[in-house]
C-alpha cells in the first residue's frame, strides 16, 4: 500500500502523524510526506521521507499578521502593542506598519501560495497514485488530492478538535480560503464533508465528530529528536518543574507576566524549573529568575519523562505530550484555540486552565502550588494517561487503515 501524508508548515501540526509513519513503514507499506521545503529536514529526521511540492506562507509571519489586523481593528485582546509583522521586532507606534497597504497584499500572495500547494499536492498524487491520504490540521489539499486519484483520505488532527466545530478558535473557519475545491472541480471543502478521522482525544474530552467515523488512536508523543543528558535520566532531589514556551506564544504576546509568575512560585516552593523554547523565545521573554535551567528546543516527551508538573501556553501539543505521559498541568493559554482546547482537557481535573491575559497573579501562583502539592491533579493526569494507553496503537490501528484504503 501506498501512503501519502500531507504536513503543513508548523511542525506541532504533523509531529502527531510521525508515529503512524514509523508503523506503516514496519508494516510494509511505502510512506511519503508531501510537505513545504522548510519542513523537509524535520520530516527527514524523523525517519520519514519528505516530498518538498507544498507550498505555505511563513506561519510566525502570519500569526504577527492577523495580531496586527486585530490591534488597528480595535479587536486584539493582548497588552501592548503588536510585534511588526514581517520582521517580528516591537513596534513604537502602531502606524509604524502600513497594514492597510501591506495587509491585503500579503494576504493575496498567501492565496497564491495556498493555491499552488493543492496544484503540487494533486501533481504528485497523481504520479505517486497513493492508496491512502493522511491530512495534518491545516493540509486539506490532502484530502482534495485523494479525492481526485480515488484514494482514501483519513483526516489525523493531533487530538481534541473535531470535525464539527462551532467553537472561534477551533472551527478553523475557511477550510479553503484560495477556492481550491471549486477551482480542481470538487464540491466546497468544509470539515464536514471528512469521512473518516484518526482521533488520539481520551475519551474523557472527545470533540464533537458528527456522522465522522472516528478511529481511535494511542497518542504516541513525538516531539523532535534530541539526546538525554545525564540529569534528565532520572529524578533530581526537587520536584521537576517542566516549562515550555513556544514560538505561537511568543509570536502573539512577546512576554507574558503571568509565565513569569508561574515559574517564580515553582522555584519559591523549592522545584527545579526546566525551560525548553527557543533561543530567540528567551530574548522575547524578558529576564528569567536565576536558577531556571534553559534547553534550546529539547524534545518535549523527554523531558516530561522525570518531571513532576508542567506550564506551557496551551498549545494541542502540549496538552496532549503532557496527558500522554501522564504529567499535570498548568495551561496559561493566549488565543482562542488554546483557550478552548485547554478547557477541553481541564475538564478531567488533570489540566489547570488559566488564560493568561485574564489570570491574576495570585490565581497563577495557586495554580503552581496545587500541581505541586495537591495529589488531585496527579491522580486525574494518571487517569487520562490510562485512557491513553487504553486506545490502539499506530501499529494496530494499520490493519484498518489497509481496509478502508482496499474498500474504497
Amino acid at each position: 500500500m501506498r501512503v501519502l501524508f500531507t504536513a503543513s508548515n508548523w511542525p506541532g501540526h504533523w509531529f502527531c502523524m510521525v508515529p503512524l509513519g514509523w508503523a506503516l513503514q514496519a508494516a510494509g507499506h511505502e510512506v511519503r510526506v508531501a510537505c513545504p521545503p522548510a519542513q523537509a529536514d524535520g520530516v527527514t529526521r524523523a525517519g520519514l521521507t519528505p516530498v518538498p511540492v507544498l507550498r505555505s506562507p511563513d506561519m510566525m509571519t502570519m500569526t504577527r499578521m492577523m495580531a496586527y489586523g486585530e490591534a488597528v481593528t480595535g479587536d486584539r485582546r493582548l497588552p501592548g502593542l503588536p510585534l511588526h509583522p514581517f520582521t517580528g521586532e516591537p513596534v513604537a507606534r502602531l502606524d509604524d506598519f502600513d497594514f492597510d497597504t501591506e495587509g491585503p497584499r500579503y494576504w493575496a500572495r498567501c492565496g497564491e501560495e495556498i493555491a499552488a500547494s493543492y496544484d503540487g499536492a494533486v501533481a504528485y498524487a497523481r504520479q505517486w497514485r497513493p492508496d491512502l491520504v493522511c491530512h495534518d490540521l491545516m493540509t486539506p489539499e490532502g484530502a482534495a488530492a485523494a479525492e481526485l486519484v480515488g484514494a482514501t483520505a483519513v483526516y489525523h488532527p493531533p487530538g481534541l478538535f473535531g470535525t464539527r466545530e462551532t467553537e472561534p478558535g477551533v472551527d478553523l473557519g475557511d477550510g479553503d480560503p484560495s477556492g481550491s475545491f471549486p477551482r480542481l472541480g470538487l464540491a466546497p471543502w468544509h470539515n464536514g464533508r471528512i469521512r473518516y478521522a484518526l482521533d488520539t482525544t481520551p475519551e474523557s474530552a472527545l470533540p464533537p465528530f458528527g456522522d465522522t467515523v472516528r478511529l481511535p488512536l494511542r497518542y504516541v508523543p513525538y516531539n523532535g529528536p534530541g539526546e538525554l543528558p545525564d540529569w534528565a535520566l532520572r529524578p533530581g532531589p526537587r520536584p521537576r518543574v517542566a516549562v515550555l514556551w513556544g514560538g505561537s506564544a511568543v509570536g502573539s504576546a512577546g512576554q507574558v507576566p503571568v509565565l513569569h509568575t508561574a515559574v517564580r512560585t515553582a522555584l519559591e516552593a523549592g522545584a527545579e524549573v526546566v525551560l525548553t523554547t527557543g533561543r530567540e523565545q528567551v530574548a522575547a521573554l524578558g529576564g528569567l529568575p536565576d536558577g531556571v535551567r534553559v534547553l534550546d528546543r529539547f524534545p518535549l516527551h523527554l523531558l516530561l519523562e522525570t518531571s513532576t508538573a508542567i506550564v506551557h501556553h496551551g498549545s494541542v501539543n502540549c496538552l496532549m505530550t503532557a496527558a500522554a505521559a501522564g504529567v499535570p498541568q498548568l495551561a496559561l493559554p493566549l488565543n482562542d484555540e488554546q483557550i478552548a482546547v485547554s478547557r477541553r482537557l481541564a475538564g478531567s481535573g488533570a489540566v489547570t486552565a488559566l488564560p493568561a491575559l485574564a489570570a491574576g497573579v495570585d490565581e497563577v501562583a495557586t495554580g503552581v502550588k496545587r500541581l505541586l502539592h495537591d495529589d488531585g491533579p496527579r491522580d486525574a493526569a494518571r487517569r487520562v494517561y490510562d485512557e491513553i494507553a487504553a486506545q490502539p496503537s499506530p501499529a494496530a490501528v494499520v490493519a484498518t487503515l489497509e481496509e478502508l484504503a482496499a474498500r474504497h
